[in-house]
């Protein structure tokens, strides 16, 4: 069997031809994020996952012990594979069109959810500074990332933080702004571990 992995992008939509001759409909990333929302509200005692929802899986002392990348070489074609990109699989992504990097700053806003107390304006900007500074290699955790999208967490630092003023053309700082972003990002973070909780993603 041929290990090669490679992207056709003259397909219908966007299904890719991943390994081996299967398809999947969304780049392994997607995947990536529905496994992380399952280990996260495993961890979080205001969720509980339905595991007869997850046929296949390996169950949670698999999920919360296994490297993704692990997991993935052996699940992938089960539960996300088709011979035909016209197929379902086990596992659909409820959207066809999910928005990668939402899902990403969400998780991040998420982990750091219990950030200290920012003043007096709640814990919002701390969350924002924990991501930014995790995002730019700051907190040392990780190498730097910058993103291609318009707003990535790079962009939530709250010491440089503002709204462009198109009478002014100027910028000017907008804490209140980034506070409703990151509360955001926490909403839907929410609803993508209620989902996952359900056997769906997002």
């Amino acid at each position: 069997m041929s290990n090669k992995i490679y992207f056709d992008k003259t397909v219908a939509y966007d299904w890719i031809r991943y390994k081996d001759g299967y398809w999947i409909a969304h780049r392994k990333r997607v995947y990536l994020y529905w496994f992380k929302y399952l280990q996260e509200a495993q961890l979080c005692e205001d969720y509980e996952i339905d595991w007869s929802k997850y046929d296949g899986w390996g169950g949670a002392n698999e999920i919360m012990g296994t490297r993704f990348d692990d997991w993935w070489q052996n699940h992938w074609i089960e539960l996300f594979g088709t011979k035909d990109r016209t197929d379902q699989p086990k596992f659909p992504i409820s959207t066809k069109q999910p928005k990668t990097e939402a899902l990403r700053l969400s998780l991040l806003c998420w982990q750091r959810r219990d950030a200290p107390v920012w003043g007096k304006r709640g814990n919002a900007l701390s969350i924002a500074k924990q991501v930014y500074e995790y995002e730019l290699g700051i907190s040392g955790e990780k190498k730097a990332r910058y993103g291609d999208d318009e707003f990535t967490a790079g962009s939530m630092n709250p010491d440089t933080f503002g709204t462009y003023d198109k009478d002014d053309k100027s910028h000017y700082a907008d804490p209140q702004r980034l506070q409703s972003i990151v509360g955001r990002y926490l909403k839907n973070a929410r609803r993508y571990l209620a989902n996952v909780c359900e056997g769906r993603f997002p």
